[in-house]
Formats: C-alpha cells, sequence, structure tokens
C-alpha cells in the first residue's frame, strides 16, 4: 500500500553509513536530519555526500533537514559528579559566572537574569528539576528548589514563564547557515522561533549569504520553523503566513506548558498547518525506547497512530535512528504503523464545508480533485509545479490517492517529498497539457502507480509551465 505519511530521521553514528542509509529508504524513509548541535563540519560533509550517492543509487528523492541547534541556555562547568540540591532549598544562580566555585550554580548565558522575575519557575535537564524564582539581584537569581535532583554540567534551562529576548540566530547558526547553504542542503530547521520576524530575518539571510557565495539557488532553501516556546505558540498565525513550514518539537514545547496540554497543542499546530498548507512534523521521543528494545511500548505506537489521525505530514526520529541500537527496524516498525493507520477510516479526514466567504480558484480546483478521485475511482492524481506549491495545495485536502507531481528543479522534487501523500519525480518543463500528460503516463505505467484503462485526474494550469496558474482539473483515462 501507498504510505502517505512521510517518515524522517536523525542520521548519527548509528545510520550513518551508505548500506544502512539505503535500508533505511526501502523501509519508508523519505528525508534526512542532521542535527548542528553535534557533529563538526567534517562529519556533516560526510554524512551529506552519502546521502547524496544514497539518493542517486535508490532513485528516490532524500531531502537534507539541517537543524540549526539555537541559541541555548545552559549550566555552565559543574564537577564531574555534578552537585546535588534537594527540595526545599534555596539555591542561587549566577549568570556571570561559567564555572562552579562552591556557592552559586553558574549560567552561560550572560543576559539571562534581566529577562527573569519573581515567581516565574526555572526548570533543569528537560525539567528533572524545578526552581522557583524569589529575588533577582544583578546577575544573581535566587530561587526556592521545588524539585531537586543532582546538577551536571551544561544541562538545559527552560523559563516557561518568562518573555525571553534573546535572537533566534547565534553566531553558531550563522556560521552552521553559510555551511548548509554551501553544501545545498533543501531545508532549513530554526529553533528558539518566537515571531514571523525571525523568520523573515533567516530567509534574508540565506539570499545574502548565496549572494556572497555566489551561489545560485533554483528554489529557495525551505524554512521549518521548530515551535518550541509558548512565544512561538501564541504568533502560530503568523509565523504560518511567512515560513514553509512547521515542527511541533515536542521536547522543548512540552516543557513550555503544563504537560497534559501538549496533546491537544500538537492538534492544534496540526491544524493550523493544514489550513494553510504547510508541511508540519511532528517529533521528539515516538519510538523512543526503540533506542534500546527492538519492538515499541503499546503507548509509542498509540502515539504514532495518533499523530497519523492527526493528519501530520510526517513524523522525525532523532535518537532512535542517530544512537539507537535498530535504526532501520525503527523505520520499518514505523512505516507499519502508518500503513495499518491510514488503512483504517480513521485516517480519513473530510472535505471542509461550503466556505462562506469563498476560496480561491487554486484551493476550489485542489478540493474538486479530491471529490473527483473518489466519485470515478480514480487510481491517482497528477500535477506539475514548478515550485511545489500546486503539489502543496492538493496534499492539503488529504485524497487517499497518490498524488504525482512532476517538476524539473532537483531542489522541488526534494521539498515535496515531506509533504503529505506526495510522490515527486523529476519531468522536463512541458509546453502544453497532453505534453504533460504523455510523459507523466510513461512514468506512471514503468512504476506501476496506474495501468492502461485507469483513471486518473488530473491538476494543472493553462497555459501549461507558468508558476501560480491552477485553472484546470479533468479525469483522464490512461493509455
Amino acid at each position: 500500500m501507498f504510505k502517505h505519511t512521510k517518515i524522517g530521521a536523525t542520521i548519527g553514528p548509528a545510520c550513518q553509513d551508505a548500506a544502512t542509509l539505503e535500508e533505511m529508504v526501502k523501509a519508508g524513509l523519505n528525508f534526512a536530519r542532521l542535527n548542528f548541535a553535534h557533529g563538526t563540519y567534517d562529519t556533516h560533509t560526510e554524512l551529506i555526500k552519502t546521502i547524496r550517492a544514497v539518493e542517486t543509487k535508490t532513485g528516490k528523492p532524500i531531502p537534507i533537514l539541517q537543524d540549526l541547534q539555537g541559541p541555548r541556555i545552559r549550566i555552565g562547568t559543574m564537577p564531574d559528579a555534578g552537585v546535588e540540591i534537594k527540595t526545599g532549598a534555596t539555591v542561587t544562580l549566577d549568570t556571570g559566572k561559567q564555572t562552579y566555585d562552591g556557592a552559586e550554580l553558574p549560567v552561560d548565558h550572560p543576559e539571562l537574569h534581566k529577562d527573569l522575575k519573581p515567581g516565574e519557575r526555572i526548570l533543569i535537564d528537560d525539567g528533572r528539576i524545578e526552581l522557583k524564582i524569589t529575588t533577582v539581584n544583578g546577575t544573581q537569581i535566587e530561587t526556592e528548589v521545588i524539585e531537586g535532583g543532582v546538577v551536571k554540567s551544561h544541562k538545559g534551562i527552560n523559563a516557561p514563564d518568562s518573555s525571553l529576548h534573546i535572537p533566534a540566530l547565534s553566531d553558531k547558526d550563522r556560521e552552521d547557515l553559510r555551511f548548509g547553504v554551501k553544501m545545498g542542503v533543501d531545508m532549513v530547521g530554526m529553533s528558539f522561533v518566537s515571531t514571523a520576524s525571525d523568520i523573515l530575518d533567516i530567509k534574508f539571510l540565506i539570499k545574502q549569504i548565496a549572494e556572497e557565495e555566489q551561489i545560485k539557488l533554483d528554489q529557495p532553501i525551505f524554512i521549518i520553523a521548530k515551535i518550541e516556546r509558548h512565544e512561538a505558540v501564541e504568533n502560530l498565525k503568523e509565523i504560518l503566513e511567512v515560513v514553509d513550514g512547521i515542527m511541533v518539537a515536542r521536547g522543548d514545547l512540552g516543557l513550555e506548558m503544563p504537560k497534559e496540554e501538549l496533546p491537544m497543542m500538537q492538534k492544534k499546530i496540526i491544524d493550523a498547518a493544514n489550513l494553510h498548507a504547510r508541511p508540519v512534523i511532528v517529533a521528539t521521543q515516538l519510538l523512543d525506547s526503540m533506542q534500546t528494545n527492538r519492538r515499541p511500548t503499546r503507548a509509542e505506537v498509540s502515539d504514532v497512530a495518533n499523530a497519523v489521525i492527526d493528519h501530520t505530514d510526517a513524523l522525525l526520529l532523532t535518537n532512535e535512528t542517530a544512537a539507537g541500537n535498530h535504526p532501520t527496524l525503527v523505520v520499518e516498525t514505523m512505516n507499519e504503523i502508518v500503513v495499518a493507520t491510514e488503512k483504517s477510516h480513521y485516517g480519513d479526514k473530510p472535505l471542509p464545508s461550503v466556505h462562506p466567504q469563498g476560496v480561491s480558484t487554486e484551493v476550489a480546483i485542489t478540493e474538486l480533485s479530491r471529490m473527483l478521485a473518489e466519485e470515478v475511482k480514480a487510481k491517482l492524481i497528477l500535477a506539475a509545479s514548478l515550485t511545489g506549491e500546486t503539489g502543496r495545495l492538493i496534499s492539503q485536502v488529504r485524497p487517499h490517492r497518490p498524488i504525482m507531481v512532476a517538476t524539473s528543479a532537483i531542489i522541488v522534487w526534494r521539498q515535496l517529498n515531506l509533504s503529505w501523500g506526495i510522490h515527486p519525480f523529476i519531468m522536463l518543463p512541458c509546453q502544453s497539457l497532453e505534453e504533460l500528460v504523455e510523459r507523466a503516463v510513461n512514468y506512471i505505467k514503468q512504476h506501476k502507480f496506474a495501468k492502461t484503462g485507469d483513471k486518473m485526474i488530473i491538476v494543472a494550469g493553462e497555459p501549461v509551465g507558468q508558476a501560480g496558474n491552477v485553472n484546470l482539473v479533468e479525469v483522464r483515462e490512461i493509455k
């Protein structure tokens, strides 16, 4: 069965060789994430070369997502064994210190104290340790320990109640971004996003880097906003209007809000992304126990299935593939859960009711394409797209047919592989609808998506070959 929901994997030591990557692609892998919080430019260069080689060998697009680390607030340098702080005790943090000297806990961000107020919380080490601020005096932040534990070097700090005025791009991110543009990454994951202006800033920076490095971008690099801060949730609509895709980054997001609200927030973010025809990725701890185990927990199976039912475009594996014992098996397992869920009636997304204020011609035609496909029992929907936008509009209405999208740009071919239900393929630009159909049918038959006598739905624009010009939907019998 054709899989609609896409699967991504973080590439790390456990799966960085070509043979394992090829096995993962055959098991259902659709895109690769490179985590720039780890590794060197030399190691990332080799990973990119390997991914491109596997793409060429398999003939399947493998878009590369460069995930920027973003500014991270962390504990400074502590003794090797860490320092235990007890529940109920009073503990002081100091942004003016980098190393523990037996008194205050060092914080590696020198400006953090300026954004903190009494009564707000500080979480350390993924929330395992919780502090409540009592006073802020210069660089010193005095707190009451609500939940104690051992504080170790460089553990992450979250301030879920505070409005932090920290730039979304660090100096390291800017250097990493330049490397990514030079290496030809297809997508960039932006951490610490708060507002739409963060997205506009990184888009401008990419253009600037491309000009300085004399790199011609056939199409813009995709920007994926990682929704992991409460400010990003509050500004979600504005962010979606300027970004290319989003990620539900459940690790930090789960610390930024009450834990019981996270499942509903995941649904809200996916719904908003679907409404704006932006691909959305759900990430973090989907099959976490499979880092060591060969079978997932029942809760993890349900988590993956529910993300599919929520109509996410993609699911992203992180530590499970980067450092786990069974990277290929993890992808196979996720693929099985996805296919089983999509076969059920829970995987069917209803079309929106009639729009009271009307919609664009493009949206109306894509909704019609799904209805026609269901009524005439078409095998697939065919479109051509220079930028990928037509394909993503069709994906938005979630037709339960393969969406075959022809494009002439390699980067668009790759980027389309992030979107739900789309099977992108490379084809030279066509001058007429008949040329499009004739060339596409050869590909469709060769790859056994349909056969002579089957019906297909064509979504196109006339004249053919012009971007942003969808105005035609047609039923054709494959000959």
